[in-house]
C-alpha cells in the first residue's frame, strides 16, 4: 500500500513520528554523539537528515492536496512508493536513537561527573566546604550552608570570613558556643551538637562540620557512671570501716543464741531431775557451771560436731525422744538449721506442750526441702506468738533463702521449706 491510498488521520500520525524521531535524533546528535565514539557521531546526523527527508515529503504531500498544483515531483514519486519500507527504515532509526540514549544514561550512572560529586557531597550527614586560600568557594554541600544559616543566619558565601565568624562572633537564633580555637563546638537547638575543623589540602582549604551528639552523650554516660562508681566506693569504704564491728556484733549474737539454747537445755534437765529424780546430777552441774563462765566470758559456748547426735542426747536427758523420720540433706548448711530449729522446738514442746515425744519429718522433692516438727504434746488453744527463740530461727531460716510457717490446727506443726538451689550460707 502507498502512502497517498492511507487515510488522512494515518497520514498525520506518520508525520507526527518522523517528526519525533528527527527532534531526538537532533538532540541525541547534540548532547550524546561526541561521548560515544567517531562512529556514532556520524551516524546520528546521517540518521536524522534520513527522518528530516521522509517528514520533508510526506509534508508536502498533506499541504498539496489544499493545492494540487504545488505538488513536488519527487514528492509525487515518493507518495506512490510502497509505505512499508519508510515506516520501517523510520522505525530502525528511532531505535537506534532510543539505543544510543540508553547507552549514555548507562555511562553516566557508572562514570564520575562533576554533577555526581556534588549530588554525593550533599547527600553526606557531614557538613563540607572546599575554597581557595582567598576564601573563594569551590564546592559546598547543602549541610554546611544549613549549618551557617542555623548558626549565623547568613549565607556562606566566603570560606575565610565564614571561619573567622566560628572562631570569634556571637550565634544567634538560641545556638550556643561550647568551644573556640581550632577545634569551635557549638549546641543548636535542637540539642545537637557540631564541632567544626579547618585544613589545608594541597592549597585548597577544607572546612568540616562533624555531627558530635553522640559523643556527648556518651561522655555523660560515663560521668553518671563514674558518679555511680564513687558512690558505690564510698559504701565499700564505709563498709569496709564496720565489717569488724559487724562481725564482732554477729558472734555476739551467735553467741547469745546458742547460750538461749543451753540455758533451755540445762533448766530442762533441772526441772526433769527435779521432778523424777532420774539422770546424772554431776553432769547437770558441769553444764551449769559452764553457762556461769560463758556469762562471765571466761569460756567459749561449746560446739558439737554432730549436732543431730546433741539434739538426741539433750532430749534423753529430760526424758524426751526424737524420732527422724526421711533422709537427711546432703547440704551442710540444711542439716545444721535442721538440727538448730529441733532444738527449739524441743524446748517449747516440754515447756509448753509438756510434750514426750518430738518427731522431726523431711521431705526431698525435685525442688524443694521440706522439714516438719510435731510433738505429741497439748494443742495450742490459739496463735502461737513468736518470742525470741522462734524469732531468731525465723531470720536464719529466711536469711538461708528458706521460709518457715506455724499451723496450730488440728495439730502445732511447724515447717521449713527451703529451695534447692538457693540455699545460702548464713
Amino acid at each position: 500500500m502507498t502512502y497517498a491510498l492511507l487515510p488522512m488521520p494515518l497520514k498525520t500520525t506518520i508525520v507526527t513520528f518522523l517528526f519525533l524521531t528527527m527532534v531526538a535524533g537532533i538532540c541525541t546528535s547534540i548532547f550524546v554523539g561526541k561521548k560515544q565514539g567517531r562512529v556514532k557521531q556520524i551516524l546520528l546526523p546521517v540518521c536524522t537528515l534520513a527522518v528530516s527527508a521522509m517528514m520533508l515529503l510526506y509534508t508536502s504531500v498533506i499541504r498539496a492536496e489544499r493545492a494540487p498544483a504545488h505538488i513536488p515531483a519527487v514528492s509525487l514519486w515518493f507518495e506512490q512508493q510502497p509505505v512499508i519500507f519508510p515506516v520501517l527504515i523510520a522505525g530502525a532509526i528511532a531505535s537506534f536513537f532510543i539505543m544510543v540514549i540508553t547507552e549514555e544514561f548507562k555511562r553516566r550512572r557508572n562514570t564520575i561527573t562533576p554533577s555526581s560529586i556534588k549530588e554525593s557531597l550533599d547527600q553526606l550527614e557531614t557538613g563540607l566546604c572546599f575554597s581557595q586560600p582567598n576564601g573563594l568557594v569551590l564546592l559546598t554541600n547543602h549541610r554546611m550552608n544549613e549549618l551557617s544559616h542555623t548558626l549565623f543566619d547568613t549565607a556562606l558565601q566566603n570560606a575565610n570570613l565564614f571561619w573567622e565568624t566560628l572562631v570569634n562572633s556571637e550565634t544567634v537564633n538560641g545556638t550556643i558556643r561550647i568551644a573556640s580555637g581550632d577545634h569551635p563546638e557549638f549546641r543548636l537547638t535542637d540539642g545537637n551538637f557540631w564541632s567544626f575543623h579547618r585544613d589545608i589540602l594541597d592549597g585548597v582549604i577544607q572546612l568540616t562540620a562533624a555531627n558530635t551528639t553522640r559523643q556527648h552523650q556518651l561522655v555523660g554516660e560515663l560521668q553518671d557512671k563514674h558518679r555511680d562508681l564513687e558512690a558505690m566506693n564510698a559504701r565499700i569504704r564505709s563498709y569496709g570501716d564496720k565489717v569488724d564491728e559487724y562481725i564482732i556484733a554477729r558472734e555476739r549474737l551467735e553467741t547469745r543464741v546458742n547460750l538461749h539454747g543451753f540455758l533451755g537445755q540445762a533448766l530442762l534437765m533441772t526441772r526433769h531431775y527435779l521432778q523424777y529424780e532420774s539422770g546424772n546430777p554431776q553432769k547437770i552441774i558441769d553444764i551449769w557451771q559452764r553457762n556461769i563462765d560463758v556469762l562471765r566470758m571466761e569460756a567459749e559456748p561449746q560446739q558439737e560436731t554432730d549436732t543431730l547426735a546433741s539434739l538426741r542426747n539433750a532430749a534423753r536427758a529430760i526424758g524426751m525422744r526424737v524420732h527422724m523420720q526421711g533422709q537427711m540433706p546432703a547440704n551442710v548448711q540444711i542439716r545444721k538449721l535442721i538440727a538448730s530449729m529441733g532444738a527449739e522446738a524441743l524446748t517449747n514442746a516440754v515447756r509448753h506442750a509438756g510434750a514426750k515425744q518430738l518427731w522431726i519429718d523431711v521431705e526431698e522433692t525435685d525442688s524443694e526441702y521440706i522439714i516438719c516438727y510435731t510433738n505429741d504434746g497439748t494443742v495450742p488453744t490459739g496463735p502461737v506468738t513468736e518470742g525470741g527463740g522462734l524469732s531468731t530461727a525465723r531470720r536464719k531460716v529466711e536469711a538461708a533463702g528458706g521460709r518457715m510457717k506455724i499451723e496450730t490446727f488440728p495439730r502445732f506443726v511447724l515447717t521449713m521449706i527451703f529451695e534447692r538451689e538457693v540455699t545460702r550460707d548464713v
